[in-house]
This record gives structure tokens, sequence and C-alpha cells, in this order.
């Protein structure tokens, strides 16, 4: 073999034997899966369901919230027939898969149907179980849980249901030893606040939000959970600032665009939390105004 040839044959057992390693960018650390990610408040609206494209109201959708860094995840609750709660939007304001939860069981509701994803019907003791396993929400996701105000043909089911709901959430949160876990939104009116508030937060410890737009005096053991057209809106009776000056926790839904995001996000620092059918999309966007 002449003194060329082993010149050649040298450089392509160098080329074959370092290549691979010589295409690996130095010094690149592996995520850690373990590690918590940073957590935002920002709150996914039925758990960000528009934006996974997952079933609003499902395990999955929840999952999805866990692992994006949100606060806490929204979800509807209602009563069903046999004093269970399960976790679903109302369609036509008052059906659970074609059927009136009030009038029928748990396992009724399930039986006329699945998810869009194949899950049966959740209820809040499988919300529950999701974010108490640390493996699943090692960042301690809360549940933001709405109680809902049944309505058929224009007219409400009745007062009693709801406040009976969110009672009964009640019990089966403390069951669970999940106060820590979970918060409630209480529609808007005077009645079911007055009729829920004082028991909710002394009794059951738990946070309670009232989604009507008054003075900040009126949000006694409450927080303000307000629409983005309420106090951001023209022609507004309260502010913001109304609300923080006055010590009056405060969330904002309904920012879901980047021109609301923006205008929201400058008072980010003094809200409680800011919700939002986009929760990633809102993320991203605090962290390119320096939220890191």
């Amino acid at each position: 073999m002449n003194t060329i040839q082993q010149l050649l044959l040298a450089g392509l057992f160098l080329v074959t034997t370092f290549g691979c390693e010589a295409q690996t960018p130095p010094n690149i650390d592996t995520p850690k899966t373990d590690e918590p990610a940073r957590v935002y408040k920002v709150v996914a609206h039925r758990g960000g369901y528009l934006e996974c494209g997952k079933p609003d109201c499902s395990i999955a959708s929840l999952q999805y919230a866990m692992q994006i860094g949100c606060y806490a995840s929204e979800c509807d609750i209602v009563l069903t027939a046999d004093n269970d709660i399960i976790v679903a939007h109302p369609v036509s304001g008052h059906l659970i898969n074609g059927l009136e939860p009030y009038e029928h069981t748990v396992a009724e509701i399930r039986a006329a149907g699945t998810l869009a994803n194949g899950e049966k019907v959740p209820t809040l003791r499988d919300f529950i179980a999701a974010v108490k396993d640390k493996k699943q929400n090692p960042n301690g996701m809360k549940l933001w849980l709405d109680v809902k105000k049944l309505t058929k043909e224009g007219s409400s089911v009745g007062l009693d249901y709801s406040i009976d709901a969110c009672l009964r959430a009640c019990e089966i949160i403390k069951e669970m030893d999940a106060e820590d876990y979970c918060e409630f939104l209480i529609p808007t009116g005077n009645e079911m606040i007055k009729a829920v508030r004082d028991k909710v937060a002394d009794e059951y410890k738990i946070n309670i939000a009232w989604m009507t737009a008054t003075h900040p005096t009126n949000y006694h053991q409450a927080w303000a959970q307000l629409s983005y057209g309420k106090i951001f809106g023209e022609n507004t009776t309260y502010k913001p600032s109304d609300y923080i000056g006055a010590g009056v926790p405060l969330s904002v839904y309904g920012v879901d665009t980047y021109e609301t995001m923006d205008k929201v996000i400058p008072y980010y620092p003094e809200l409680k939390a800011i919700f939002s059918n986009y929760p990633k999309m809102l993320i991203q966007r605090l962290k390119e105004k320096g939220y890191e």
C-alpha cells in the first residue's frame, strides 16, 4: 500500500469514528422531567380546550393545563340525582349527555355517552384525584369550580339546586382532604353568594369568588372574578385599580387575544390570576413581556 492510500484510509477511519460526535452540539443540558415548571397566574378556561383540542372539562384538558404551568384549571360542576357532583359544561343550559342531571344518576349520565376522546363523564372525585397526584400535578395546580346555574327554556332550574351543588362539592372536597386544591366561582346575583359564602369560607376554609361587578366593599370573604369588558371596557363603573387599591383580590376572565392580554398584563403582579381560553398563548405573552 502506497503512502497516498494509507492517508486516505486514515482519513476515512477518522470520519467514520468521530463523525457523529462532531455533529452533536456540546454542553447540552437535558431537561429534568421531574422538575416542576414555572407556575404562572393563569387559569385555563375548561382546561384550555379551545387551545389544546381536547374535550372541555375532560381529564385530558385538565392534564394539559397542569403540563403548561397554570395556576388553576376551571371546570363546571353540577349536582346529580344520586347526590354526586359531575364535571361537565351543560348544553342548552341544563343538559349533560342529553339528560337533565338533577333527574339522573352518574351511571345513567355516563351510559348515555362518552366524551369525544372516549373518556367517561368525570366526577369531581376524578378531577380531585388527578390534581392530588403529584406525578401528574407536580406544581400543585388548583381547580376553579364554576357552580352552574342551570336554565331550562329561559328560566332557572332553581337557586336551591345550585346552592346544594356548591355545598355537596364542599363535602366531597373535605372528604378527599383537597381544600388547598379547590376554589369556587359563584355566578352573578346576590342570592347564591349570600347563601354559601360564609359556610364555604368559614366552615370549609375554601376560597370563593363572586362574579358580580360591584363596589369593592361588597366582597366580604370573596375575591372578584370579573370579565374583561366589565373593568377594561368603555363606560365601566369600576377599574382594576379600584379593587387592587381596596385590597380585594381580582381575577379577570375573557382575556383571549393579544390586544386584551396586552391591556391586562401590566396589572399582572397585582392580580390573583388571568383567565383565558388560550392559557399557553397567554403564558408565552407573559414571557415575552419579561415575566419569567
